[in-house]
């Protein structure tokens, strides 16, 4: 009995999701330095990224309000994430730096995240409307989750840190 190549195949995207986690879980311990100037660089990737699938395929009407509100609830979903995170300040005077370390709830918000879209996706795909305009939908809206969820949580973290920096605070 052979197993159907295409049973396995969605699984993969879960199976690489979980390896992540895993690995992000491994590592929340460890504190890295918050590189201040370069986290603009991330939102300039994804934006550009964005913009260009969505001039590639320009939504509808209401494929342009299914990005703005993925932009807001992304929006909310980053800024909570960036404030889950552990910021502190190691050195003093000019050899001080910032350095950040995961929050397990900030983990878990992700988590909560991929287990919602996974949830919700197939209900916004029954029904007699065709699956595939309905895809659309949550594409462009899952376009702007992603854009507000970078976008935000690089903006708060870089207040965060900067309002940190200048103050000589220890641990926020």
């Amino acid at each position: 009995m052979t197993a159907n190549p295409q049973s396995w195949s969605a699984y993969i995207p879960f199976a690489i999701f979980a390896a992540v986690m895993l690995w992000r879980f491994r590592t929340m311990d460890k504190a890295r330095p918050l590189r201040l100037p370069l986290l603009w660089l991330m939102p300039l990737i994804v934006t550009a990224a964005i913009c260009l699938a969505l001039y590639a395929m320009p939504p509808s009407g209401l494929g342009w309000l299914a990005v703005a509100g993925g932009i807001v609830i992304g929006g909310a979903i980053g800024s909570q994430r960036a404030r889950l995170m552990r910021l502190h300040v190691e050195g003093e005077g000019d050899d001080a730096r910032v350095m950040v370390r995961q929050s397990p709830l900030a983990l878990l918000l992700v988590l909560g995240v991929f287990a919602a879209r996974r949830l919700l996706l197939p209900q916004m795909t029954a029904g007699n409307v065709h699956p595939g305009a309905n895809a659309l939908l949550v594409t462009d809206g899952m376009l702007g989750l992603v854009l507000g969820m970078i976008v935000s949580m690089r903006m708060v973290l870089w207040m965060r840190a900067r309002t940190m920096a200048a103050n000589h605070v220890i641990d926020a």
